[in-house]
Order: structure tokens, then C-alpha cells, then sequence
């Protein structure tokens, strides 16, 4: 197995359409007068950064937000965009600050809930993010992003069946969109239901033949499945919609190991990590290519790299006991396969059945 998940799901921000308000202008009050021009400079400077924002011009939209801020602290939209900026300027922390200024000036304030959900999950606080989503729930009911985003919460906490249920709500509302069909064959491929994936996917490449991501789990099912040429396809037409993705060059390294193509899947893998060290998935990769190369110190050395990030990666402990074995610590094997075993996973539970009872 390689790595799905965070290549897979997806978020959906909401800007806001910010009307400008009909001023009474009491000319024989001056001090109302001046109050009326500050609400509209400020709702002007919104405006223009929400526009920003659509055209992929955050630096500009920050800009613009901070300014309405300064005129007045207390204005909810304001907050909202800034959090919007920072969201799409890949720092989710700095949004969820945003977003929290954004509810405390209007406790009701829907949208900037659903935004902090998403920013949420970018942080990993999925129980936090599915709090958010209740208000909407309630306010949206019919929003297929609404219930798309539920599930992504719910995916995040492996929830798979309850995730399941949400992404099949948002496709009865929105059937034709490719993204929810993508992300219930990520399900499907997480509950082993691959048939129930493949067809999903189909759907979503008819939909949409530009569907980066339903490409890349594709290419993930073929590899199970050993079609490792069709694999290969596949994810090099993911990586040719989003070129430098790191989640699907590390794909395309796992690939070309086990196409024996060694040097090529270095070469990808280390594109991969150069973009995301901290991904556990590729430390785990680099591992097998050492360890098909019997560079069984430098495959323990990777492993290890992936096992401190995440203890229970799929068959990382399977890989980890087989590069302890061959290097002779059979102690070191057999907890490793221990833990593969516990983590129900087939090999794991063969190996420790031959190499430690």
C-alpha cells in the first residue's frame, strides 16, 4: 500500500458575497456623516479583498482585510476573509486565529464556522472540525459541500462507515460533481471494498477526466492488484495535472520499486520529501527501495524515520521486522512483526507464525 489520503480529500473554503449597504446620509449631522463614510470605506476594503481572493491574489487580500480591521476591530467579515488568506496561503493555524475573531463578533456567523472546520482539518483536529460543521448542518442542509466536509472530518477520525453515509448525502444532492465520487472510493479503498472504488472512480473520471486525485487512488488499487504498468499511468497522468505533488511522486517511487526501476524511484521519492518531510509514507518507501536493494541498514534507518511519525503506518512493521530479520536481530523482527500481526494485517501475522513461534 501507498499513500491516499491527504492527496485525496479536499476542501471547499466559502468567500462571502458583501453587499454595500444603503447609507441615509443626514447631512445636517456631521458626526453621522463621518461614521457613514467609515462603515463604507471599510465595507469597500472588504469587498475588494473577498474579490482578491477569487482571483488567487492573497497577499493583496491581506492587505486589504487588515486595513478594514483597522478601521473597525469588531467586523466579522473582515476576520472571516483573513482567516480565508491564510487558508489559502497554506497556514491553517494563523486561519483557525482568524476564524475564532471571526464568531466571537457574530456568534451566528455560519460560513466562518465552515471555513474554521476545514482549517481544522488541515491541523488534524477533526473532532474539533465536525463541532463546527453542526451550526452548519443545521443552516445547510441541502449543501453537498456541507455534508462533503462532514465526511472529511469523519475520514479523518477513520470513522469510515459514518464517513461514508455523509459523502453518500452530498452525492444525492450534487450527483454530477466528480470529487465526492473520489472521495466515497477513498472509503470504499479504505473499508477493502475495491470493486465498490473502482466504479466510483469510473464515475469520476467520466465526470471529470482532470480529477488529479482519482487518478492517484486508481493508481493505488492497480498497484495492489500488481498492474504496476497501468499504475504507472495512472499516477504519471495525476502528476501531469499537478505536477511536483508530493503525495503522488511518493506514489510513483512506490511503483518503481517494485517495477525494480530503482534509481527512477529514488529520484521521485526524494522530489517527495524535499516537498513534505514529514510525511511518514515516504520514510516508509525509502525503506522498501533500500531494503529490495539489501541495504538493510539504511532500509532500518527509513523505517525507523517513518515509525517515529506514525507507529502504526500501514505495513511499516511488516517491512520493518523483514529488514531486522535479514540483518539478523530476530528479536527486533519478531516485535515488529508482533505489531504487524496486532495490526490485523496478512503478512504481518504469516510472518510471525513462520519466523517466531
Amino acid at each position: 500500500m501507498f499513500q491516499p489520503k491527504t492527496a485525496i480529500f479536499r476542501q471547499v473554503t466559502l468567500y462571502e458575497s458583501i453587499p454595500m449597504k444603503n447609507y441615509i446620509l443626514l447631512l445636517l449631522i456631521p458626526i453621522i456623516f463621518a461614521c457613514s463614510n467609515k462603515e463604507q470605506r471599510q465595507e469597500s476594503l472588504i469587498q475588494k479583498g473577498y474579490q482578491s481572493l477569487e482571483q488567487g491574489q492573497e497577499k493583496q487580500a491581506f492587505n486589504y482585510f487588515e486595513s478594514a480591521i483597522d478601521i473597525n476591530e469588531e467586523n466579522a467579515s473582515a476576520w472571516n476573509g483573513l482567516g480565508v488568506a491564510h487558508y489559502q496561503n497554506g497556514h491553517p493555524y494563523e486561519a483557525v486565529q482568524a476564524f475564532n475573531k471571526a464568531v466571537q463578533y457574530k456568534p451566528d456567523y455560519t460560513r466562518a464556522y465552515y471555513n474554521r472546520s476545514n482549517a481544522f482539518y488541515q491541523t488534524g483536529e477533526y473532532y474539533r472540525a465536525l463541532d463546527d460543521l453542526e451550526p452548519v448542518l443545521e443552516d445547510y442542509q441541502d449543501s453537498a459541500f456541507a455534508h462533503m466536509a462532514h465526511g472529511l472530518a469523519l475520514v479523518g477520525l477513520e470513522n469510515y462507515p459514518e464517513a461514508k453515509i455523509s459523502f453518500d448525502k452530498a452525492l444525492s444532492l450534487n450527483p454530477e460533481n466528480a470529487e465526492i465520487h473520489t472521495n466515497l472510493a477513498a472509503v470504499d479503498y479504505y473499508q477493502k471494498n475495491n470493486e465498490a472504488a473502482v466504479i466510483h472512480l469510473e464515475n469520476a473520471l467520466k465526470l471529470n477526466p482532470e480529477e488529479a486525485n482519482a487518478w492517484n487512488l486508481l493508481a493505488l488499487i492497480q498497484s495492489e492488484q500488481e498492474l504496476y504498468e497501468s499504475a504507472l499511468e495512472s499516477v504519471n497522468k495525476a502528476l501531469k495535472l499537478q505536477p511536483g505533488q508530493p503525495y503522488f511522486l511518493n506514489n510513483k517511487g512506490y511503483i518503481l520499486t517494485f517495477m525494480g526501476k530503482y534509481e527512477q524511484a529514488y529520484e521521485d521519492l526524494r522530489k517527495s520529501i524535499v516537498r513534505d518531510e514529514n510525511n511518514p509514507y515516504v520514510y516508509r518507501n525509502l525503506g522498501i527501495l533500500a531494503l529490495k536493494q539489501k541495504d538493510y541498514e539504511e532500509a532500518i534507518r527509513q523505517f525507523e524515520n517513518a515509525y517515529k511519525r506514525k507507529s502504526d503506518l500501514a505495513s511499516l512493521n511488516y517491512y520493518r521486522g523483514e529488514a531486522f530479520r535479514l540483518s539478523d536481530e530476530m528479536d527486533k523482527a519478531c516485535e515488529a512483526y508482533k505489531k504487524s500481526q496486532e495490526l490485523e494485517e496478512e503478512k504481518g501475522i504469516k510472518a510471525y507464525q513462520q519466523f517466531c513461534k
